[in-house]
């Protein structure tokens, strides 16, 4: 039997995100951003990358929130599988994770999915804004980074 392994991914991801405890930011952390506000921070850090901002609105979180969402979520635990469950699994399953709370809590928070050039080669990736730094992050074991201080080059940002 032949194995359909983009099929298995999707099914795989929904239920994953469908089974997260819904996370709790603290309403004092978030902070009201302009859809347009926050493509030119995204142009202004990423100049070659085509970015999608699809929404007028966003709320930006605070760093200490955005660790400690890392630290509950368990998708750190998942095991790497090269070429079936990789960096860009890890990325989009985590922003999965996110849009999942975007709708529990009736928010946009600001959490792309990206793709780009890094030290490790080609890479798939999260961003964030947090405290007004873009922050990287790193779904497979948690690591944030300011892109200021990154070797990361994303060339495709998604919202």
């Amino acid at each position: 039997m032949e194995i359909d392994w983009p099929e298995l991914k999707q099914l795989i991801c929904a239920f994953l995100c469908a089974k997260q405890k819904p996370f709790v930011f603290l309403p004092d952390s978030l902070t009201p951003i302009n859809g347009n506000t926050l493509r030119t921070i995204l142009e202004e850090a990423y100049p070659d990358a085509h970015i999608r901002v699809a929404d007028h609105s966003y709320d930006a979180f605070s760093h200490s929130e955005l660790l400690r969402w890392l630290n509950t979520d368990s998708l750190d635990k998942i095991r790497y599988i090269k070429n079936i469950w990789d960096c860009d699994d890890f990325a989009r399953e985590s922003r999965c994770r996110m849009l999942r709370l975007n709708r529990i809590h009736h928010k946009n928070f600001i959490y792309a999915y990206c793709e780009g050039f890094t030290p490790m080669g080609y890479h798939a990736f999260d961003l964030s804004l947090c405290d007004g730094i873009i922050k990287i992050i790193e779904p497979q074991n948690d690591d944030t980074r300011g892109w200021h201080q990154s070797d990361y080059k994303p060339d495709f940002i998604q919202l």
